[in-house]
């Protein structure tokens, strides 16, 4: 039973390879930022109410492969900004739980 585990990851993989979509993660404020390929889950528009109106966010979430994960420590954190289609989102929850083929990120941003 431990060896599925294995299979989980090599069809994660397969997946990533097929469909995947092309980020860079970077870590704040001066890290270096890292291509990987990932899966991305369909974008929700969200209003807050702050002050002076109504302010839009787009959320998804973000999947990436528990092996690169582990080959760049730090780089799934909260505060980091994961890059995708020209355009910054800001992580903001983490969803590790060992010993899944993914690390879940939950990525945001604020539109003017």
């Amino acid at each position: 039973m431990s060896d599925i585990w294995t299979t989980f990851t090599s069809d994660a993989l397969s997946i990533l390879n097929e469909i995947g979509k092309n980020v860079t993660i970077k870590k704040v404020p001066a890290g270096t930022p890292v291509a990987l390929k990932v899966m991305i889950s369909s974008p929700m528009v969200l209003q807050d109410l702050e002050t002076g109106g109504f302010l839009n966010s787009t959320t998804f979430e973000v999947k990436v492969l528990r092996t690169d994960h582990n080959n760049n420590p730090g780089l799934a954190a909260y505060g980091n900004i994961v890059t995708y289609n020209d355009q910054d989102y800001r992580i903001v929850a983490v969803a590790d739980r060992p010993p899944s083929a993914w690390v879940i990120m939950r990525v945001q941003t604020k539109e003017q």
